[in-house]
This record gives structure tokens, C-alpha cells and sequence, in this order.
């Protein structure tokens, strides 16, 4: 009986390293890409909005060729790929799809979809549009150094009693916190204080 534990156990670790590996392997490509970006933003007089524009057109031309591997990765059976889009695409227009689920919290609750999910575009949008200014005017060092002073700041908003899914602080989460504004002070001001007590 313990024995069966301890293998699920062991395949849920080998699991968590896997996939810690996939989102570590998954920061090349956008570390890459900030680098491109502002090499291409400082040779050419380049309009971020026109950038954005053209990099979501090959994203979205992208996802279409990896909606069968994803459809296979999340167990959907290829046929339901296109059904499922258009169903994705009503509820994006506030009509629900699935009403009658023997379940009730299966059924589709769409009506407030179209305010919801047009205020995420319009500020993914805006987040989009100041990471490419940021690489435009200052550099990818200074946009991945804004990109980690999102982590305490996010951790702090999720800490707000009246945000969804709202959980309090913890000691652990402060020692985080501060390790990474430690990291960052250091990595800002180091050469400046080294210079100044050498």
C-alpha cells in the first residue's frame, strides 16, 4: 500500500520538474525576441503600435498550426477543434453555448464575456504597446528588470481582501518578496557602490 504512494509521489515530483523545465525553456524564445525587438526599434524608426500589430498577426497565424497539438496535449479529439472555436467565439459574443449540463456549474455563463474579455485586450493592448516603448527607449535589461518588479507587485494586489482569489501574505511570501527587491537593488546599484567604495 505505501509502496503506490510513494510512486505517485514520485511521478507528481517528476511531473512538477518537467513542467518547471518547459516554463524555464519557455523564456528563451521571449528573451530572444526582447533582444531582436530592440536591436530592430534602435536601426529603424519603427512605429510600436505597427510593431504590435505585425507581431499579433504571426501569433495568431501561429496558434492556428498549433491548435491540433494543443486540442491533443488538453485529450480534445481533433473533430471537436472547430466546434469548439465557434462555440468560444458565441460566448465571446455573450451567447451561451452549453445551457443544459446535468451538472449546473458546466453550463456556460457568457452574458458578461464581451465586457470582460474586450477590458483584458484593451490593457494586454496597452501592456503590450509600453513593452515595446520600453525596448524602443531604454533596453531589454530594463523591460526584464519592469517585468520582475511585476512579481511583488502582483503578489501584493492578490493580497487585497476584495481581489478574486484573494489570499493573505504570508512570512514566506515577504521573505520572497524581499529576496527579489534585494536582487534587484543589487542588480541596479552594485556597480555604483563598488565604484564608490573602491
Amino acid at each position: 500500500g505505501g509502496g503506490g504512494g510513494g510512486g505517485a509521489a514520485d511521478q507528481a515530483a517528476g511531473e512538477v520538474a518537467v513542467w518547471s523545465a518547459v516554463m524555464i525553456l519557455s523564456c528563451v524564445p521571449m528573451t530572444l525576441s526582447s533582444v531582436f525587438k530592440e536591436k530592430a526599434l534602435s536601426d529603424v524608426d519603427l512605429d510600436p503600435v505597427y510593431l504590435n500589430g505585425y507581431i499579433a498577426v504571426y501569433q495568431f497565424l501561429f496558434s492556428i498550426a498549433m491548435a491540433a497539438p494543443a486540442a491533443l496535449a488538453v485529450g480534445l479529439p481533433l473533430e471537436q477543434v472547430p466546434a469548439n472555436i465557434w462555440d468560444g467565439l458565441l460566448c465571446y459574443l455573450g451567447r451561451d453555448s452549453i445551457t443544459n449540463s446535468p451538472d449546473p456549474r458546466d453550463n456556460d455563463v457568457c452574458g458578461a464575456s464581451p465586457l470582460y474579455v474586450n477590458l483584458y485586450l484593451f490593457f494586454n493592448i496597452f501592456y503590450n504597446i509600453l513593452m515595446i516603448l520600453i525596448l524602443k527607449y531604454g533596453s531589454a535589461n530594463l523591460l526584464f528588470l519592469a517585468l520582475t518588479v511585476m512579481v511583488p507587485m502582483g503578489n501584493l494586489a492578490f493580497a487585497i481582501p476584495w481581489m478574486p482569489g484573494s489570499q493573505p501574505l504570508t512570512v514566506y511570501d515577504g521573505m520572497g518578496l524581499g529576496v527579489i527587491m534585494l536582487g534587484l537593488v543589487v542588480y541596479r546599484f552594485a556597480e555604483k557602490l563598488l565604484g564608490a567604495l573602491g
